[in-house]
């Protein structure tokens, strides 16, 4: 069997993150008889360790969840779970590591001694909370002695058929951020005695804004808020607003700074407008930072083009860095469509560029 025929099983049974039991059990069935050692890592995660007696290991990493969305290809191979899709691609994900590791499994049959071991992670969740964390919180990767880890996307809007990355930042660290303010009601005939909570957001947003156009002069940064609720009736000042937005940057460095600079203008439109504020700021995923030294050899024996800047979407395949150096690559589809459509589908043929990535990687690195 080949990717395009692993992808196509697996788009039939999307799961979500923690549920992908069915997928599991089909990767198992698949990496069964292949010769190497089955880890099980939380509900639904597997590493499959190909051993050919080095002291390091190289990963391979892909991610099994799918989305809550009611797919729309009419694809003959539909989900065949009513109201969820693999809609971000990682059906092709796992198609071309299952048949990187039936390669890999081909090498060891073969007597060949490529120069580290071999293992690849099959990891749940990545949509959901980071998958990822569970992955390198379970010891696994120290326990087989991991030392580079790799991973593909496959990316809508890059040339069809290219691989690309870069050195450094290729990815952001995301930050969901929520800002509540509390201030007093009053009938607007009597705003004197309110704390006008709406008004004091109005004025906050428009510091928030200052503060990405200044910190993006130094570093690449996105700092938006795309929903607020606030107040009851028209004529009544408002006492409690609600600010979602979220947070995207490059380094853990501008994250900090960010931080303090929200906090600083949530403070000052506290003491203006006699409101409180309160700030919460999730952690997310880390930015993903692809190591220099290991990117300068990954492109000494693979066809890289070189990813422009760094996209303002996040992955939790930045925790591997975490265990050991990284490099993340985007695989160009050429579609233009975009991840999360209900419509996402892709050229297949690209799986093949994936799979040939990873055979390089193994017998090179």
């Amino acid at each position: 069997m080949t990717a395009r025929d692993f992808r196509k099983d697996l788009h039939r049974i999307p799961e979500i993150g923690y549920r992908e039991n069915e997928t599991k059990k089909y990767i198992l069935s698949v990496l069964d008889g292949l010769g190497c050692e089955i880890f099980h890592i939380k509900e639904t995660g597997i590493a499959a360790f190909f051993d050919f007696g080095r002291d390091s290991a190289l990963c391979i990493r892909a991610d099994m969840d799918a989305l809550p969305i009611k797919e729309e290809t009419g694809l003959p191979f539909a989900s065949e779970h009513e109201g969820f899709m693999h809609a971000c691609g990682h059906d092709g994900h796992m198609a071309m590591a299952l048949e990187a590791a039936l390669y890999t499994a081909e090498l060891k049959k073969s007597g060949a001694k490529p120069k580290r071991n071999v293992v690849f992670v099959f990891q749940p969740a990545e949509e959901l909370d980071g998958g990822a964390r569970y992955i390198v919180g379970s010891g696994v990767l120290r326990k087989l002695n991991v030392t580079c880890a790799f991973g593909i996307h496959l990316w809508p809007e890059l040339t069809k058929g290219e691989i690309f990355s870069k050195s450094g930042a290729m990815m952001a660290k995301s930050s969901e951020t929520d800002i509540v303010l509390r201030g007093k009601a009053s009938h607007i005939a009597d705003m004197g005695k309110g704390a006008d909570s709406l008004m004091a957001a109005a004025e906050l947003l428009l510091k928030l804004r200052d503060i990405e156009a200044k910190r993006c002069g130094q570093e690449k940064c996105v700092v938006k808020f795309g929903k607020m609720r606030s107040g009851s009736l028209r004529n009544i000042i408002s006492d409690n607003t609600v600010m979602q937005g979220s947070v995207r940057v490059l380094s853990e460095n501008m994250f900090s700074l960010i931080k303090g600079d929200i906090s600083a203008a949530a403070e000052e439109v506290s003491e203006k407008y006699g409101v409180t504020a309160e700030i919460n700021m999730g952690e997310g995923y880390p930015p993903v930072i692809n190591d220099g030294k290991l990117f300068d050899m990954v492109c000494a024996v693979c066809d890289v083009k070189i990813l422009p800047d760094a996209v303002m979407q996040a992955e939790d395949f930045s925790f591997y860095a975490r265990v050991c150096p990284t490099v993340f690559f985007f695989l160009g589809l050429g579609s233009g469509m975009k991840l999360h459509s209900e419509k996402f589908d892709f050229d297949m043929s690209v799986l093949d560029v994936g799979v040939n990535l990873y055979k390089q990687l193994i017998s090179s690195l």
